[in-house]
């Protein structure tokens, strides 16, 4: 599995013209992932990602989730902007159905946590989760995630500690 951070460029060539992407990374991308929902983070990363510094764009951008194997872009991950003062960030992902109980979300979650703690400012991850969403509940919590007793919004509150992973 490789994980790709994706510029403001490649975002947007995604969006709207997924083949020409596909050209420059050598790589299929799937279309199944997208949703309006998708499609309404996209244009927030992409904003947040034109007001922010270049160094800070792995934080907003999206992760592409290559399967070696299949050399293909099955999925995106990644975190709803920079740890906040309490050193939090907030995770999302999603993964061609195709694609998905292959262990490769967990494989991404876990590379882009590691990526993420190395970071001194960021302590924590959490992931907000359906309730009825026992797949992805499964692929946090077979990451360490701990369920947390609250919701947020009607979505069940998942957590990693960075001191979990030392």
């Amino acid at each position: 599995l490789n994980l790709i951070s994706l510029t403001r460029n490649q975002l947007s060539a995604y969006l709207n013209t997924p083949e020409l992407l596909e050209q420059e990374l050598r790589v299929g991308l799937s279309r199944d992932i997208f949703t309006d929902r998708l499609r309404r983070a996209f244009a927030m990363k992409l904003e947040k990602m034109s007001a922010a510094p270049q160094e800070m764009h792995a934080w907003l951008t999206y992760w592409l989730i290559v399967v070696r194997d299949a050399n293909f872009g099955a999925g995106l991950i990644g975190y709803k902007g920079f740890p906040d003062a309490n050193g939090v960030v907030y995770n999302g992902y999603g993964i061609d159905p195709t694609y998905q109980r292959h262990g490769y979300t967990s494989e991404a979650v876990r590379a882009l946590d590691a990526w993420a703690f190395k970071e001194a400012a960021c302590r924590c991850v959490v992931a907000y989760i359906a309730l009825d969403n026992l797949a992805s509940q499964h692929v946090v919590a077979k990451c360490g995630y701990i369920r947390q007793n609250d919701l947020h919004q009607g979505e069940q509150v998942w957590r990693l500690e960075k001191d979990s992973m030392l």
